[in-house]
């Protein structure tokens, strides 16, 4: 199996078609990084066509001493941005994402479970973007401080400090909302 390094170093020596083997990769990650951040599946679609239409045009700028993941995550917070720039304005976030999975636990628990995660939800939706975007990329999508600094252009222990408070900031704010 190609890495996705080799498989962008062939995009961008023209061969267009290997952007699927990527897009196969990534695009549920890319939808499910938009969704997190605009609560809109629509909007998180054409989000997503948006980042891979730009690995496209702008494939020739690609790295190959860069990450790939970052290069790309780099694209689609650039994207994002575009986007909220030219809306000026962001849609309501008071929708809650939920994953649909059954469970077999007892109806009590789902329900707290439930409630906490709607909690947390909340929460993060109190926070500025940038720190719900840090936050994101490191938990949810697993990537490291370094891949994220890349990606953002300053350094690893910039992006800890920014993590560190984002999550000091997120406890804070599921605290406060524990308490109404």
């Amino acid at each position: 199996m190609l890495t996705d390094e080799i498989i962008m170093r062939k995009v961008a020596g023209g061969d267009i078609k290997q952007c699927g083997v990527l897009f196969e990769r990534y695009n549920k990650r890319l939808y499910n990084y938009y969704f997190r951040t605009t609560y809109d599946g629509a909007l998180s679609e054409d989000l997503t066509q948006q980042a891979f239409e730009k690995i496209i045009k702008y494939r020739s700028s690609y790295k190959t001493d860069n990450s790939f993941k970052s290069w790309l995550y780099k694209i689609a917070s650039n994207v994002m941005n575009d986007h909220f720039r030219k809306e000026k304005s962001h849609r309501n976030r008071n929708q809650l994402y939920s994953s649909g999975k059954e469970d077999t636990e007892d109806p009590y628990s789902q329900i707290d479970k439930k409630e906490s995660i709607a909690q947390i939800h909340r929460a993060l939706d109190k926070l500025p973007c940038d720190q719900r975007e840090v936050i994101w990329l490191t938990r949810f999508e697993q990537m490291k401080y370094a891949e994220v600094a890349e990606m953002k252009g300053v350094t690893e222990s910039a992006i800890k400090v920014k993590v560190h408070r984002a999550i000091k900031r997120l406890k804070a704010e599921y605290l406060q909302l524990e308490k109404l």
